[in-house]
């Protein structure tokens, strides 16, 4: 017991009942409290508060969380009490203890108010576990220093607000399930309904009643009647429904609606909100009323016109009221009278009882009191048999029959009609056996169905074997199925023809046989409505089969007459292409004649300027003289460089193709290329790492990048982006575009830029010689004709792609070096150097040009070597002839009469070791393949380009 419950003043804390007690006797110094005495001022005060409090109060305390609670709260602890007063939390609740802690302790520990509202606990009280609901207010308490020390836990019961809760939002859900009830029974009937309110505006209008009046629901609710419908202003129907409004009564009436122009039976009820209104369309009935009246009396003539014979009687007495046409019927004279056993014993034998049971049944009062019979009588005078149908209604009083009416009439002649067609259809039914055909009849209303064994045969069962719409389904193939469904639901389809007739397969319920079924049916209506559906079926699966082969044959034809036609196309197409190439071809060779023959008088010219420029800086003493022989060599070089690009693009240049790393020879260009892009292009290098090696002219294909990257430079805006790339590429199929490669393995030189793009107009002449889109003086219009030109005599071809106002991708097809070339190029020797090193050679120099003759000897004269010249070939011939000693012939190759190819075979054949170099401004690819033998000098060349041939040559 604690040590200081006194201290000299009353017993603390001095409320609280049994919790008090216990505060005052528990062992509080073997917890971490410590002795009462040492206890916080915030502590003594909290407890005094919770042990007063009429509310479930608990603390919990400390780093330890001990718990102390109040007498209220006790309930809460429910077996856990005494032991959990006084004891850390995590001890009372266990795994509990962590939820707590982290959802409610830790927060309120912080500083934090932490409110649960309505959350469940069982507590113990009225003799036994209980579920209530509290809501908790979980308070931070603070010491004096203003530090949280305790949790203050404080239950408010909820129980009965939430079960009030519980209880409303159940009752509200069955309210609104009911309503929704009702208001589906409302929908469900065939009258149509609304409701107002006192002030005649609508509250409800069921969806019968909107489509009655073509409204919608938002044309209603809320809206007065008279605001809806203006016209119904004094009329029955709103007469009457103001009152059953004023007076509370309810109202029944049958009015010929103005708003409709239907008439309409309608009741009205007072409601507690109004009244509400249910009316049904009677229009037809009325318009029946008003026929039947008139019928009446035409259906008294009708029924004697037609072998009606009404009757009537008593079946308690067996008293009969015949006319004398129904006396005729049984044998009888006009004046017998007639009783129930007189007529019954006119009845054949036969039929008898089946018409005595029919007629007990009739007088069942259970019963609906209709007596319907056929059958036959024996004239009981006469003797002759007849067949008569009967049908009479039977009345009722309380369970009592009291009297019968009904009609007779004679079908004999109708009898014989049905055993004729009964006959009839015993013939057609053979016939129909002997054609295979299958029958069939469905009531879509009932959906019975009916089949003879021939269909049920068609659909793999056995004779006999039931059949419904489902068994009918099973059977059609799963492909076809839609498409039937689709046919049948037209042919039912009042609005259609009503008739059936389609192909499609079936598989067999037992034997798994697929068949083709061909069906043809008509559907019978009444009133709009199809009443039956009937047909005959035959298996066609053998035509089918027939079809479908024709229809293979004739696919297989259609298929190798389309792959005709696409060759055709294919062949008309090439031939136009080929066209077009040979069009250009054509062009481009007729230009590169003329350019040829310029370029190889260009070329004399030049090489006179060149050597003569050459020779005459040799003289030079000051250097002040060498600058104008400085500028008619550049000039001359200039003009050589144009001329190399006209014999570019017609394809007459010398190339001397070897083995071309095309990645290290772009990347040995680079500065080149930067300084001639300039410093506003960006220039990206793309090298594919794997690249084959291309058999192409090295320094031609310097040329080939440097035009490219001009063009590109010149097609965009500074800023623009220049893109060098290399990979690899194997073209398989022919192209029909002059410009495109051949098929074969290709190494690729794509050059692409960011610029306009290229028009379709402009693209068409892009490889034409001196077309240009620049302005004048800005270009000669060969940069594209010179890459064509090269590519295709190269063995490639070129591609360009374009789009507007993206950029221009310009790819050359290069072909792959195959095997190995090596440079077998001449050693180069300095021309000084190579005078210093020969002895004084003896050349025979030919030319027909006198100046170009001239100037090639004066070249030689200064290198140091002797010179013979003459102007023509056949004076080459005879000096050769003259025994005269020549170590050397350097020919002129276009040369009249004899050329200089001409004169190397002449020579050969004199002096086969007689060597001859051949000079020219171009030649013809097939000449100098068939000169691969000899050196060739293309016009105009330097000194040293001399001294290295006749090294070669004489070595």
């Amino acid at each position: 017991m604690s040590k200081d419950l006194h201290l000299g003043r009353s017993a603390w804390p001095s409320s609280g009942g049994e919790m008090g007690s216990r505060v005052r006797a528990f062992d509080w110094e073997k917890t971490p409290l410590g002795p009462i005495a040492s206890w916080p001022q915030s502590l003594k005060t909290t407890i005094d508060l919770m042990m007063a409090s009429p509310l479930a109060m608990n603390l919990i305390w400390g780093p330890k969380r001990i718990l102390i609670y109040n007498e209220v709260h006790r309930a809460f602890m429910g077996t856990k009490h005494p032991r959990a007063f006084g004891r850390p939390g995590r001890e009372v609740w266990g795994g509990v203890w962590e939820a707590a802690e982290a959802a409610i302790h830790r927060r309120v520990f912080a500083g934090e108010t932490v409110t649960l509202e309505d959350h469940p606990w069982t507590l113990l009280r009225n003799g036994g576990p209980e579920e209530a609901f509290f809501t908790s207010y979980f308070t931070p308490i603070r010491d004096e220093t203003g530090a949280v020390v305790a949790n203050l836990a404080t239950a408010f019961e909820t129980t009965n607000a939430v079960k009030e809760k519980a209880e409303r939002d159940q009752t509200e859900r069955a309210l609104r399930k009911s309503e929704a009830r009702l208001r589906e029974v409302l929908e469900g009937i065939g009258e149509a309904f609304y409701a107002l309110d006192q002030n005649h505006r609508f509250l409800y209008a069921s969806r019968k009643a909107l489509e009655t009046w073509d409204k919608k629901p938002d044309d209603l609710i809320g809206v007065p009647f008279l605001s809806a419908f203006p016209n119904a202003v004094g009329t029955p129907d709103y007469e009457a429904q103001r009152r059953a409004l004023e007076t509370g009564t309810a109202q029944h009436f049958e009015s010929a609606s103005p708003l409709i122009g239907h008439w309409f039976e309608v009741d009205i009820y007072p409601t507690s909100t109004g009244v509400s209104v249910a009316f049904r369309d009677i229009d037809r009935r009325k318009q029946a009323e008003a026929l039947l009246r008139a019928s009446e009396a035409r259906l008294k003539a009708a029924v004697e016109l037609i072998g009606l014979s009404p009757y009537s009687g008593d079946p308690r007495t067996g008293a009969l009221d015949w006319d004398a046409r129904l006396k005729a019927m049984w044998g009888l004279p006009a004046d017998t009278t007639v009783d129930a056993p007189m007529a019954f014993a006119a009845i054949h034998r036969d039929d008898q009882a089946q018409v005595a049971a029919a007629w007990e049944a009739s007088l069942d009062p259970d019963s609906d009191g209709v007596f319907v019979a056929e059958y036959r009588v024996q004239g009981i005078e006469d003797g002759i048999e007849r067949w008569v149908s009967t049908h009479a209604q039977n009345f009722f009083e309380g369970r009592q029959p009291v009297g019968f009416i009904g009609a007779i009439r004679e079908i004999t002649e109708e009898k014989y009609t049905e055993a004729r067609l009964r006959e009839s259809e015993a013939r057609l039914q053979a016939a129909v056996d002997l054609a295979r055909l299958g029958r069939y009849a469905w009531n879509p209303q009932t959906n019975e169905l009916q089949w003879d064994d021939t269909l049920r045969a068609m659909w793999g069962l056995a004779a006999g074997a039931p059949v419904d719409y489902e068994v009918w389904r099973a059977g059609v193939h799963p492909d076809d199925l839609a498409r039937v469904e689709a046919a049948i639901q037209r042919c039912v389809d009042p609005r259609g023809d009503g008739v059936y007739d389609i192909e499609y397969r079936v598989i067999g319920n037992t034997d798994g046989v697929e068949r083709w079924i061909a069906t043809r049916g008509r559907t019978n209506f009444e009133n709009e409505a199809p009443v039956a559906f009937f047909g005959i079926a035959l298996e066609v699966t053998e035509r089918k089969r027939i079809e479908e082969r024709l229809e293979r044959r004739i696919e297989e034809r259609r298929r190798e007459l389309e792959e005709a036609n696409r060759q055709l196309r294919s062949q008309m197409e090439k031939r136009k292409f080929a066209e077009i190439e040979v069009q250009q071809l054509q062009r481009l060779d007729a230009i590169g004649q003329i350019t040829s023959g310029v370029a190889h008088d260009f070329n004399n010219l030049l090489a006179v300027v060149l050597t003569n420029a050459r020779l005459l800086a040799r003289t030079m003493e000051r250097p002040d003289d060498w600058e104008g022989v400085e500028l008619i060599r550049t000039a001359a070089d200039q003009g050589r460089k144009l001329v190399a690009q006209l014999l570019a693009f017609s394809r007459k240049q010398q190339l001397a193709p070897d083995e071309v790393d095309l990645n290290s020879k772009i990347a040995g260009i680079g500065d080149l290329l930067g300084a001639t892009l300039g410093g506003t292009v960006h220039l990206k290098t793309i090298f594919a790492p794997d690249l084959w090696p291309a058999l192409v002219d090295p320094n031609q294909i310097e040329m080939i990048v440097l035009n490219l990257a001009i063009n590109g430079r010149d097609a965009m805006q500074p800023g623009g982006t220049l893109t060098i790339e290399t990979f690899n590429t194997v073209i398989e199929s022919e192209s029909f575009r002059p410009e495109e490669p051949s098929p074969g393995d290709y190494v690729v030189l794509a050059v692409k830029d960011t610029g306009t793009g290229i028009p379709d107009d402009v693209l068409l002449h892009a490889f034409e010689p001196f077309y240009t889109t620049k302005e004048p003086g800005k270009g000669w219009g060969l940069g594209l004709a010179q890459v064509f030109g090269f590519a295709k005599q190269s063995g490639g071809g070129v591609r360009i792609e374009t789009r507007l106002d993206q950029g221009t991708a310009v790819k050359v097809f290069l072909p792959r070096a195959g095997g190995d070339n090596a440079d077998h190029h001449a050693d180069t020797v300095d021309a000084s150097k190579r005078l210093q090193a020969t002895k004084r050679f003896r050349v025979l120099v030919v030319d027909d040009e006198k100046a170009v003759l001239r100037s090639m000897v004066r070249m030689l004269d200064v290198l140091g070597y002797a010179t013979v010249s003459v102007e023509s070939g056949s004076e080459a011939l005879r000096m050769l002839a003259s025994n005269q000693e020549i170590d050397l012939v350097l020919a002129d190759f276009a040369m009249p009469e004899m050329s200089g190819g001409e004169l190397a075979k002449a020579i050969r054949a004199m002096q086969p070791t007689l060597p001859v170099i051949l000079i020219t401004g171009y030649m013809d690819r097939a000449v100098l393949n068939e000169l691969n033998d000899l050196r060739i000098i293309l016009k105009p060349f330097t000194e040293d380009d001399l001294v290295n041939a006749i090294g070669a040559a004489l070595k």
